[in-house]
């Protein structure tokens, strides 16, 4: 398995992103915070190989919320998710960004504001 950066570590990262962000769209981001929680994804194109994940976000609608995976969509893509809160798969691949920004951009923020 990979390592997770510790708590401390990923709310940094998640700060840096969000600092980034144009001031509507760092509005939006903070909204939908929640507090830091471990989450195992399985790898559900595999044999259900397990990875360690942050899981930061909730989107307030059908249990999407939004996680962090060391190497990404089962170790092999981008480390930003979208993902099902009421289970633990990685989903598809579609769902997963090279930043936070990206994700909110990629049709949830337009949505969402």
């Amino acid at each position: 398995m990979n390592e997770l950066p510790s708590k401390e570590e990923m709310q940094s990262i998640i700060e840096k992103e969000i600092d980034g962000m144009e001031p509507g769209l760092k509005a939006y981001a903070f909204s939908i915070l929640i507090p830091l929680k471990k989450k195992v994804l399985k790898w559900e194109y595999g044999n259900d190989e397990e990875f360690p994940a942050w899981e930061f976000a909730n989107f307030g609608e059908r249990n999407v919320g939004a996680a962090y995976c060391l190497g990404g969509h089962g170790a092999s893509g981008d480390s930003w998710g979208l993902i099902f809160t009421n289970d633990d798969y990685f989903g598809m691949d579609a769902g997963w960004y090279s930043s936070f920004k990206e994700m909110l951009t990629d049709g949830w923020y337009g949505q969402n504001i």
